[in-house]
């Protein structure tokens, strides 16, 4: 009787073994490659967070040493910087830069203005300085979608739109602060500026949350996040055109982090920046904590699939290995007959392939159901379920996966039978006696 033969009798005959064997395989094979879906979730998701935020290159002035004596007024002491601007010439020789994709100016506190029409949410102070009472701050932008509270998805933008560098006349305000005057998208609202001395309309064309203005205690009102907002670059610059001809602040994104540094150099050879008072420095700050904890992840599900292929193989192996003791008569019937080690070898082999192959089939559907929910899980563990995490087992998993169960059936077959059929015949019947 050839080892296929026997092999498929002995199967039929365990019943309740090969049952067991079943079930554990199944469970083994389906944790494997719910491991390896949400491995490659991970990678789509911490690809798809390198491109969509990319590393930052950011262009600043250099103030050291560049500041000019105070200069006295009613308020005090003022100094005004005096070195260089980054002009528009500097801005359009940037984005023709190989490697960068977008850029944006983000001038924190570049316009305060007091409500003309409308009023601020209190604070602990009211300091009436302005005909319109007190004022409060506000960021100049060409693109909000690329300041640095969306970007970290701290604000979020939850009706109308975001201002863009052709904009002008064009404010974003917060949920709080537009709730608290019933202002809506598309309303005019107007501002006075103490340093202008001048009464500007804003189109309100966005409305963003996630200030929580109200908490704490304010002094002042622009210490409330709520009532501090964005406006476009244009209208600072129209305000201001005798004293203002270029950014503060430029934040230059990269497409792929990991070339950031040769951005950055290419950036820094440019002529328009020789000797110029502006200093470059790579910040990869808003990629880092948006991808670290996918990176975190991932390493977790590599332990993972280690530890469950060791665990399956010292698993499947001690199992074997029992059952196997529990042989050593049919082992040594078999030996003495004539088999060869190898034909024995061949047939508890053979037996568990068939087990296996079944179990490896009945693990798809199930690895189907556990994938996404697992992947949702570890992703929530893992504080990134804002980084479009999909998870979902391919086809292109089971020929690999095939081939490396085959090869670990093996090892562990091989594992638990060796020390009882290397022994001779009559050893073994001997020790059964």
């Amino acid at each position: 009787m050839s080892f296929l033969k026997r092999a498929v009798l002995y199967c039929f005959r365990q019943r309740l073994k090969t049952a067991i064997l079943f079930l554990v395989l199944t469970l083994i094979a389906a944790f494997l490659l719910t491991s390896l879906a949400i491995r490659d979730g991970v990678r789509k998701s911490t690809a798809q967070v390198q491109t969509a935020i990319g590393g930052k290159i950011e262009l600043n002035l250099d103030t050291e040493g560049h500041m000019g004596g105070g200069e006295q007024n009613q308020w005090g002491t003022a100094y005004y910087y005096t070195g260089d601007l980054i002009t528009q010439d500097i801005v359009d020789a940037i984005k023709k830069v190989d490697g960068v994709v977008d850029y944006n100016s983000e001038g924190t506190g570049s316009y305060y203005g007091a409500g003309v029409d409308f009023k601020y949410l209190p604070a602990a102070f009211d300091l009436s300085y302005t005909p319109y009472g007190e004022s409060s701050s506000y960021t100049a932008t060409l693109s909000s979608e690329k300041c640095a509270h969306f970007q970290r998805g701290e604000y979020k933008l939850v009706d109308g739109r975001h201002i863009q560098p052709e904009d002008s006349h064009t404010c974003l305000i917060s949920k709080e602060l537009a709730d608290y005057n019933h202002l809506s998208v598309g309303d005019q609202i107007q501002m006075y500026s103490l340093d202008a001395e001048d009464i500007t309309s804003f189109e309100i064309v966005g409305i963003f949350d996630g200030t929580k203005g109200t908490e704490g205690n304010a002094l002042t009102v622009d210490e409330i996040p709520a009532n501090c907002g964005y406006i476009d670059y244009a209208t600072l610059f129209e305000l201001f055109q005798d004293k203002i001809d270029g950014y503060d602040q430029l934040t230059i994104f990269v497409e792929d982090p990991v070339n950031i540094q040769n951005v950055y150099d290419r950036i820094a050879a440019l002529p328009e920046l020789k000797d110029k008072t502006l200093k470059l420095d790579i910040n990869t700050e808003t990629y880092d904590v948006v991808s670290s904890p996918l990176e975190s992840l991932e390493k977790l599900i590599h332990t993972t699939i280690l530890f469950i292929s060791l665990v399956g193989v010292a698993v499947l192996t001690l199992l074997l290995t029992i059952w196997i003791r529990g042989r050593k008569r049919e082992i040594g019937i078999l030996l003495s007959i004539g088999k060869n080690k190898a034909n024995i070898l061949f047939q508890i082999f053979t037996e568990t392939l068939a087990v296996t192959i079944l179990s490896f089939t009945s693990s798809i559907p199930l690895s189907y159901l556990t994938a996404e929910k697992a992947g949702t899980f570890f992703l929530s563990k893992a504080a990134a379920a804002n980084a479009g995490f999909h998870v979902e087992v391919q086809a292109s998993y089971l020929a690999p996966f095939y081939l490396i169960g085959i090869l670990l059936i093996a090892i562990s077959v091989l594992a638990s039978s060796w020390t009882v059929v290397c022994q001779k015949p009559n050893d073994i019947l001997m020790k059964m006696d």
